[in-house]
C-alpha cells in the first residue's frame, strides 16, 4: 500500500528488510516492535564462527529493541581490557571495564533476535535476496533472485558490501568495494580446554608487536582469537613465524591450527545512506573493520535508531530521513577513529615502541578518553 502519512502503527505499512545477518535481523526487530509488516529476504546463516565483543553503546541498543536479558544469558561478561607486549609478555596497560561489557559468540546472538523475531507479528521470511528494485507512485516493486515479485513500502538494505541494496542506493562513482585491502584478519576459535588457563581468563586481550595485533577473548566455553597483520604477511607459515616456541603465544604458532582468513576494507562510512524509501544499514552502509570491536555494536545502533525513527514519525521517508541524517553523522565519527586505531596497533619499530611508552605512562585516561565517545551509543535514544 501507498505511504501517504498513516499513523506509524498501520499494519498495511510493509517494510522490506534486505538481509538475514545480524543487521537484517535487528533492523526486522525495530520495525516490528514499530508496529509495521516487515518481509525479510535472505537466509539466516547457519554455523557461523567466532565472537563479538558489546560495548556499553551495544548493550543500549539491545535494550531499546527489547532482547537485552536475552543476550545477557548468553554473553560473557568481561572485566577489563588488557594491553600487553607481543614479544615479552609484558602488561603495558589495563582498562577495568565498570560499564557492562561482554562477549558473545555470533551465532548465538543471530539465534536470540530471530527467537525474538518469532514472537513478533506480522513478519514473514522470503529465503531468497532483493535483486531488483522500482520506484512508483504506490511504492516500491520488488523482484527476488527467484523472479518472484512483491511490493513494499520501503526497504532497509542491510545485505551488505556486496548486496543489491547498497548499489540501489549509491551512485557507481560513489561505491566503495574494499578492493586491495592493506590487512588480513586471520581468525580462530578453539575450546578454551585446547589453550592455557589464561585464555579463559574474562579479559579483553590485546597484543602488540611487529606491526601485528592480537586480540583474544572467551565466548561461552571457545575462545575466539583474531591475528590482524599486514596482507603481505599472511603467507604459508605466517602463525609459525609470529608464534614461535619462546613467545608467551606459542600454542597459536601450531602448525595444525586451521586459521580463517578475512582480508579487511579500511574503515569507511557512507556519505549517502538514503534514496527515497530504500535505507541502508549494518555493511552496506558502513565498514567496521575490527579494531574497535564496533561492527555488530553499530548494527545495532542502527536497528535501535530505526525504532526510535519510526515509532516517533507518522510516514516511512520521514522516518528513514530521520535515521539516515543522524546515523551517517554518528558512524563517520567512528570510522575515522576505527581507521586510526587500526594505524595505531599496526605500528612498528622505533613508532611502536614510542606507543607503548606513552600507554605505559598514561594508557588508562588515554583508552578510557579515547573509547568515551565510541561507547556513548546514539544519544537520540535517550529522548
Amino acid at each position: 500500500m501507498p505511504v501517504d502519512g498513516k499513523p506509524k502503527n498501520n499494519p498495511e505499512q510493509m517494510i522490506a528488510i534486505a538481509g538475514a545477518g545480524i543487521a537484517g535481523l535487528a533492523a526486522a526487530l525495530a520495525v516490528g516492535r514499530a508496529g509495521h509488516s516487515t518481509q525479510i529476504f535472505g537466509h539466516i546463516p547457519k554455523a557461523l564462527p567466532g565472537g563479538i565483543q558489546l560495548a556499553p553503546n551495544g548493550w543500549q541498543a539491545l535494550e531499546r529493541l527489547g532482547v537485552h536479558d536475552d543476550v545477557v544469558a548468553r554473553a560473557t561478561r568481561l572485566t577489563d581490557i588488557t594491553v600487553r607486549n607481543l614479544d615479552n609478555g609484558a602488561t603495558i596497560t589495563r582498562l577495568p571495564l565498570d560499564d557492562h561489557y561482554a562477549s558473545i559468540s555470533r551465532a548465538a546472538l543471530i539465534e536470540t533476535l530471530a527467537s525474538a523475531l518469532s514472537t513478533v507479528p506480522n513478519i514473514e521470511f522470503t529465503n531468497t535476496s532483493i535483486r531488483d528494485i522500482a520506484q512508483n507512485d504506490g511504492g516500491l516493486n520488488l523482484v527476488s533472485d527467484d523472479g518472484s515479485l512483491f511490493h513494499a513500502d520501503g526497504v532497509i538494505g542491510a545485505d551488505g558490501l556486496h548486496g543489491y541494496a547498497r548499489r540501489y542506493v549509491l551512485s557507481q562513482d560513489l561505491q566503495y568495494n574494499g578492493s586491495n585491502p592493506v590487512k588480513t584478519a586471520m581468525r580462530l576459535q578453539l575450546p578454551a580446554a585446547m589453550l592455557p588457563a589464561s585464555f579463559s581468563s574474562p579479559s579483553s586481550n590485546l597484543w602488540l608487536g611487529r606491526g601485528v595485533h592480537v586480540v583474544h577473548y572467551p565466548i561461552g566455553g571457545d575462545v575466539n582469537i583474531v591475528v590482524t597483520l599486514p596482507s603481505h604477511k599472511a603467507t604459508t607459515g605466517w602463525a609459525e613465524r609470529l608464534f614461535p616456541s619462546h613467545s608467551p603465544l606459542a600454542s597459536l604458532g601450531k602448525g595444525d591450527l586451521i586459521w580463517n582468513a578475512q582480508p579487511l576494507p579500511s574503515a569507511f562510512s557512507s556519505a549517502c545512506w538514503r534514496r527515497g524509501p530504500v535505507v541502508l544499514a549494518g555493511d552496506a552502509a558502513h565498514i567496521m573493520p575490527p579494531h574497535l570491536a564496533q561492527g555488530a555494536g553499530q548494527s545495532l545502533q542502527d536497528a535501535a535508531c530505526l525504532y526510535h525513527a519510526l515509532e516517533g514519525r507518522r510516514t516511512i521517508i520521514e522516518a528513514f530521513s530521520a535515521y539516515a541524517s543522524e546515523r551517517a553523522k554518528a558512524v563517520s565519527k567512528i570510522a575515522t577513529k576505527a581507521e586510526i586505531s587500526g594505524k595505531v596497533m599496526g605500528l612498528n619499530g622505533p613508532a611502536a615502541r614510542l606507543r607503548n611508552m606513552v600507554l605505559d605512562i598514561g594508557g588508562n585516561s588515554l583508552m578510557r578518553g579515547w573509547l568515551a565517545e565510541v561507547w556513548a551509543g546514539d544519544t537520540t535514544l535517550d529522548r
